[in-house]
């Protein structure tokens, strides 16, 4: 089981980064390098140092067995049985009070955390041994002081109507009530004539034949069904938009397959969506960004992740095998270049950076051996695809990128409190309520409205605490996928790269 991390909450981040992007601005006048190019870069070198700071700071490292406290000169260990657990009132500055938990070892160190709701800094409390510590203001210090409640034990911190819930009654196991007959070998004589046995044959091949067949025109039908559902869902004033913009970038016929191309793929997520028991909320067509996919549930596998990410890439790139043939046949441009386009946009879907299919995936490998793995490849592909995006004058990869930077944080905080709550011994116990007990505790009560705004993380944090990893073999089968998909996809580029038209392409990501 991975430790979960708590650590002090970031204050003052924007008016870093800003003054980042400000000071990138003034040395690209100085150096003769684009304003904005060097104020951006300004502000994601702020950005990265901020981060750097709080990584190495103090934190809060809770495990399955122990508590430390890393980060400062007289670090923190114990056992969750030896920690003492006490609360207190200090003040600030201008007379205000903070409410705070403090914890202590066995040898008398101690922390202080809080929940300070947007004000300020505190004044200093006195630790077990004497010396004064600082109150942080603790990210998810809820969360943490609900673990603590569970594992030293201390349940005298909640009220008795808090105290007594009880766990939510198991569900019980129901048995499938269909059963599979099984069915008795026959014997066949073994002493029959020539055509018999090829007469037999030659029916066993036609019933084979006749049952592929209807088999594969149940999956034709199911899947043309299941179009046209996906067809009927979609928002048809925004797709007839999508079709008009490409028409006039290009041409209406070349509009329209960039169309196809466009419905083929997010068709294919969707159909995983529905395989895999998620259910679709609808597919939805953005002029000049493409179109999407939308599900109303969460993942509760990365193979689920990776499976549903994939299969978009999948699917368009079968579709791009029909121009291509095409055009070996007829040798017309026009079908090279709808080949080129369909291969570049499901290549530039399998990039590896959120929110595309290929950071989806990627984080779902890497994700299932360790989610601060998943969250460094994520920033690193990020970081990979803006310096590529910039290179090439690829205009598109600056808006992806801060989509994904905004996902990935929300992610990175969501499995970060599933990590958490998975500490928890009992956690059918704890409920919003309790949280929101916890967080009045540690600072300030809860504003108005707040009560569904913890509801909502707290499910968030439950779901991604249940997320399955995937096995070897999977991380290895999906692993092959991605790189045979881009590896087909780079050479329909490479091939169709010196025909007429081809070349129009790339200005789809400009």
């Amino acid at each position: 089981m991975e430790p979960a991390v708590f650590r002090p909450r970031q204050r003052g981040q924007l008016k870093l980064i800003l003054l980042g992007a400000a000071g990138g601005f003034v040395l690209g006048l100085a150096a003769g390098i684009p304003p904005w190019l060097a104020a951006l870069f300004g502000g994601v070198a702020a950005a990265i140092a901020t981060a750097a700071h709080q990584v190495r700071g103090v934190r809060l490292v809770a495990g399955p067995e122990r508590l430390e406290v890393l980060g400062r000169a007289a670090p923190l260990s114990a056992a969750w049985g030896e920690l003492r657990l006490g609360f207190g009132l200090t003040t600030r500055p201008g007379g205000d009070y903070q409410r705070f938990a403090i914890l202590a070892d066995p040898a008398g160190r101690s922390v202080a955390f809080g929940v300070f709701a947007g004000q300020g800094p505190c004044e200093p409390v006195r630790g077990a041994d004497g010396q004064p510590v600082e109150v942080v203001d603790l990210e998810g210090a809820p969360v943490l002081l609900a673990i603590l409640v569970q594992r030293v034990p201390a349940w005298h911190v909640l009220p008795d109507w808090l105290r007594e819930v009880a766990q939510p009654p198991p569900l019980e196991a129901t048995g499938d009530p269909t059963s599979t007959p099984t069915s008795t070998p026959t014997s066949t004589p073994t002493s029959q004539s020539h055509h018999q046995a090829s007469r037999t044959s030659r029916l066993g091949l036609l019933a084979l034949a006749v049952k592929l067949g209807g088999k594969l025109l149940g999956a034709a039908g199911k899947i043309g069904a299941g179009a046209f559902k996906a067809a009927k869902g979609t928002n048809l004033a925004m797709a007839a938009a999508s079709t008009a913009a490409y028409s006039i970038l290009f041409s209406w016929q070349f509009g329209l397959l960039l169309m196809l191309q466009l419905f083929v793929h997010e068709y294919g997520h969707v159909h995983a969506m529905k395989r895999t028991g998620m259910r679709v909320r609808g597919m939805y067509f953005i002029p000049f960004m493409g179109a999407l996919a939308v599900t109303e549930d969460a993942f509760t596998s990365r193979r689920q992740q990776a499976y549903v990410a994939l299969n978009g890439p999948l699917w368009g790139s079968l579709l791009t095998l029909l121009p291509l043939g095409a055009y070996l046949l007829t040798q017309n441009p026009f079908w090279a270049a709808t080949a080129s386009v369909w291969a570049i946009i499901n290549l530039f879907n399998l990039i590896p950076i959120t929110p595309l299919d290929g950071g989806r995936a990627l984080n779902a490998l890497a994700s299932s051996f360790s989610s601060s793995l998943g969250l460094a490849l994520g920033v690193l592909g990020l970081l990979g695809a803006v310096a590529l995006g910039t290179t090439l004058g690829f205009s598109l990869i600056w808006l992806v990128a801060i989509m994904g930077a905004l996902e990935l944080v929300s992610e990175a905080r969501a499995s970060a409190g599933g990590r958490a709550l998975r500490l928890l011994p009992e956690a059918g116990r704890f409920g919003p309520a309790h949280y929101q007990y916890l967080t009045a505790v540690l600072g300030p009560p809860p504003a108005r409205g707040a009560e569904l705004l913890m509801a909502r993380d707290l499910a968030r944090m439950e779901q991604a605490g249940r997320v399955e990893p995937m096995g070897k073999r999977q991380v290895l089968g999906y692993g092959l996928l991605y790189a045979a998909l881009a590896g087909a996809l780079l050479a329909v580029v490479w091939f169709t790269s010196h025909l007429p038209g081809a070349a129009q392409a790339a200005q789809l990501l400009s």
